[in-house]
């Protein structure tokens, strides 16, 4: 057999060999999409998911996986671009309507969040996980009625979880319920954490609780709060700085200045400037004052 034969005979089987990307299909491209998204290549993922969508375009599944790929890669746009095709295509899916809950209460869109946790809600047996997350979407709405049924429904679910009282403690503040609020702060003082969480606000509670009793113009019960924190730390800014605030209202501007002079002395916070500035003000140092707001921020003073 002469070599023309032979090379006609090869090339003759090779070309019965598949080849490198033949017939791929859109699950082909999709089950690389899972690998790349596993080894956090979301980049190389969103390649893949392109390629199926050129083959399966009504798929929701590839839009969805092509939505995570890209908030991972830090295209949250495009991811909630393609979160709303997936939904379009597959609105039954209660985990689409969960991820795109999640980016929207992430970009600020708490609208849009709460709206999404609601479907969730609707598709799926009511968790505390999601009532805390639609919670804080509230929260972001300035809707904190909202946001206090819904943890006290969490709660319900859940009444061991310190967290959930101890954020439901800011909304009831944030809502003027602040007899709830004391109360909350003082349920977590009391609490465990949960086994395997790293969520131990017990002294944190105490310096919160002081912060509303503060609001709540309660100014002794807010100065003893102060007091037992700062007796199991003497260096607790956050304690120094409503008992500073506590005292700027009770006239003890000396007293006041000298907790913010000890808070700034480690954390020049444009925000102690100002109430150290507010209490040389009320002192009569002006010159003090003035030089305090700049450092705030607020030169005029106001």
């Amino acid at each position: 057999m002469n070599k023309p034969i032979i090379v006609l005979l090869l090339l003759t089987t090779l070309g019965t060999l598949p080849t490198t990307g033949q017939a791929q299909t859109a699950a082909d491209f999709l089950a690389k999409a899972r690998h790349e998204l596993e080894m956090w290549n979301p980049d190389t993922a969103i390649g893949y998911l392109d390629q199926a969508l050129a083959l399966s375009a009504d798929n929701a599944e590839i839009w969805f996986l092509r939505g995570t790929a890209k908030r991972d890669d830090g295209d949250r746009p495009g991811a909630l671009l393609d979160f709303d095709q997936a939904i379009a295509l597959a609105p039954n899916e209660a985990d689409y309507y969960y991820e795109r809950g999640l980016l929207r209460n992430y970009v600020q869109d708490y609208a849009g969040a709460v709206a999404d946790l609601v479907h969730f809600l609707a598709l799926e047996p009511v968790s505390a996980l999601v009532l805390q997350m639609r919670a804080e979407a509230r929260n972001g709405m300035a809707d904190y009625a909202g946001a206090v049924a819904d943890y006290s429904a969490a709660i319900e679910l859940q009444p061991d979880d310190p967290q959930l009282y101890y954020q439901r403690a800011f909304a009831r503040a944030e809502a003027e319920d602040y007899a709830g609020a004391i109360e909350d702060f003082t349920v977590v003082m009391t609490m465990e954490p949960l086994p395997d969480s790293y969520f131990d606000k017990r002294d944190a509670a105490l310096g919160r609780r002081a912060g509303v009793k503060l609001q709540a113009g309660d100014y002794d019960a807010a100065i003893a709060d102060c007091e037992l924190a700062l007796q199991r730390d003497s260096h607790n800014l956050e304690a120094l700085v409503i008992r500073g605030m506590v005292q700027t209202e009770q006239g003890k501007y000396a007293a006041a200045i000298e907790d913010f002079d000890r808070v700034l002395a480690v954390f020049p916070a444009p925000e102690v400037f100002g109430y150290r500035a507010a209490a040389r003000r009320k002192s009569g140092d002006e010159a003090g004052a003035a030089e305090d707001f700049k450092r705030a921020g607020r030169p005029s003073g106001e």
